[in-house]
């Protein structure tokens, strides 16, 4: 037979019935031993979650992938997901993952989608069996006063300069899934709720009158300085730190409900990790994990390069 009448013989025949009797093809790239699924979630869904977590004396992590994957969840359809959402990246096997999507497929649904209504309807069973009220999001007034409540790790309550509490307070709300005030600004994550809620706890009384002298003021206190909104002035640091009677305002507070301790001790865990002693190190990490909000940042460059230089020096 000619390489032309066998080509004519395979061209010829019919193949379907074989296709399905075909073993699976290797991976040109062997996949790595875990996937990621990223899911876009309300802030307050979180939060629930993070709460039934702690009645559960189990990871919310653990929770989550567990409500993703459960096919006996009854998922009703969820709403979209507004402005006011927090990423959560959840890891799983390549075969839990492929089994979401195979689910999915089968429903005419994006997984994500799947993934996030499984997660809505979990936490809502959850919170009815363990009588948890619906999350209401902190306010920045109450994550301020929690921050200042508590000492970081060079043993001060003080934060000092506008710029380091501005990231301190992004970060814990990121981290805590408490809101959406922030938003990429020139110098980074940046929200006007701090500045008005630092001016609703001086006139309360709760913050104190405080400015102490900068020996030398760093990188991006230097920068910032072109606008007060934005940060510091050279000559003068502005020091944040609670009045007695705003420590005593900030304990009635955490005292007030279990929700209010367990929120008080996340804060403080957070202050503890990312209350660097270097502003600009500070800086550095913000942009290094939330790149999305330094997109806009005027500084975005020079802060990479610092943060390139440290590290070769380290």
């Amino acid at each position: 037979m000619t390489t032309t009448d066998r080509d004519r013989d395979l061209l010829g025949r019919d193949w379907g019935s074989a296709w399905d009797d075909l073993p699976d093809a290797p991976e040109l790239v062997p996949r790595p031993k875990t996937a990621q699924i990223t899911l876009r979630l309300p802030a307050a869904l979180v939060t629930d979650a993070k709460r039934i977590g702690v009645a559960r004396h189990t990871p919310y992590h653990v929770l989550v992938r567990g409500w993703m994957l459960d096919e006996g969840v009854d998922a009703a359809p969820t709403a979209e997901v507004g402005p006011n959402a927090v990423q959560l990246n959840v890891k799983l096997t390549h075969e839990q993952l492929d089994e979401l999507k195979a689910a999915a497929h089968g429903l005419r649904s994006p997984y994500h989608r799947l993934a996030r209504d499984r997660i809505h309807a979990a936490v809502a069973r959850e919170r009815s069996a363990l009588g948890i009220a619906h999350a209401r999001r902190p306010t920045v007034q109450a994550l301020m006063v929690f921050l200042l409540h508590q000492k970081g790790p060079n043993g001060s309550e003080a934060v000092r300069g506008i710029t380091r509490l501005q990231k301190l307070l992004f970060v814990v709300e990121r981290e805590l899934g408490a809101g959406n005030a922030f938003y990429a600004h020139n110098y980074g994550p940046f929200s006007t709720e701090v500045l008005d809620a630092a001016e609703a706890l001086r006139i309360a009384g709760f913050i104190g009158e405080s400015r102490s002298k900068a020996a030398k003021p760093s990188f991006v206190e230097m920068v910032s300085q072109v606008e007060r909104r934005a940060g510091p002035r050279a000559d003068a640091m502005e020091v944040f730190t609670l009045t007695p009677e705003g420590h005593d305002a900030a304990e009635r507070l955490r005292r007030s409900a279990a929700v209010y301790e367990e929120l008080f001790a996340a804060v403080g865990r957070i202050r503890r990790r990312w209350d660097l002693q270097s502003l600009d190190e500070l800086v550095e990490k913000v942009y290094e994990e939330y790149p999305e909000y330094a997109e806009r940042s005027v500084i975005r460059h020079e802060v990479a390069e610092r943060a390139r230089r440290r590290k070769r020096g380290q």
